[in-house]
């Protein structure tokens, strides 16, 4: 069972690393640094069916590394940015699925809130260096929250199609 473990955090490592190369080509309304969509973030979602804390972490930080590597952002704030982000709202979207309180909806919504909360929080102190950047949080919050409707639609939709047992061992 550990190669088709390795097979699913490979395969969902590598569509996060898509996803995220994709949504550097889409403009992104405001000039600031590491600004996404946050659809890469779907894969986060579908690791949460039962996926054990490690990989699900392993896959948040997999995919930016990549995604970054790939997009020339690895030496840049927008990196630290996206990995701080990335690895900060996979923590908290696993430990909500754990509880079995939230669906996937209100997962991805706290998850989009935690994560551009903690990109700005970055970018405040590292980058601008001035905490005036958080004005921006309402707005990267309605944008990141249409992007989480979304994202746990499509990780719904998929889920029921395959069931669970795809990272089950």
């Amino acid at each position: 069972m550990e190669a088709r473990r390795v097979t699913t955090l490979s395969m969902l490592i590598a569509i996060g690393s898509v996803l995220y190369l994709l949504e550097s080509l889409i403009p992104f309304p405001l000039p600031i640094p590491g600004g996404r969509w946050g659809f890469s973030n779907l894969v986060l979602i579908l690791a949460l069916s039962g996926m054990p804390f490690k990989d699900v972490l392993a896959i948040s930080i997999g995919k930016t590394f990549i995604g970054s590597l790939l997009t020339g952002r690895l030496a840049t704030p927008g990196f630290l940015m996206g990995i701080s982000g990335a690895s900060t709202s996979a923590s908290v979207m696993w430990l909500l699925s754990r509880t079995e309180k939230f669906g996937l909806i209100g997962i991805s919504l706290v998850g989009a809130s935690v994560n551009n909360f903690t990109q700005l929080l970055v970018a405040s102190t590292l980058v601008v260096k001035s905490f005036e950047i958080v004005f921006l949080y309402p707005y990267m919050l309605l944008l990141g929250s249409i992007s989480a409707v979304i994202n746990a639609y499509i990780a719904f939709e998929v889920i029921r199609r395959i069931g669970d047992t795809l990272w089950q061992d």
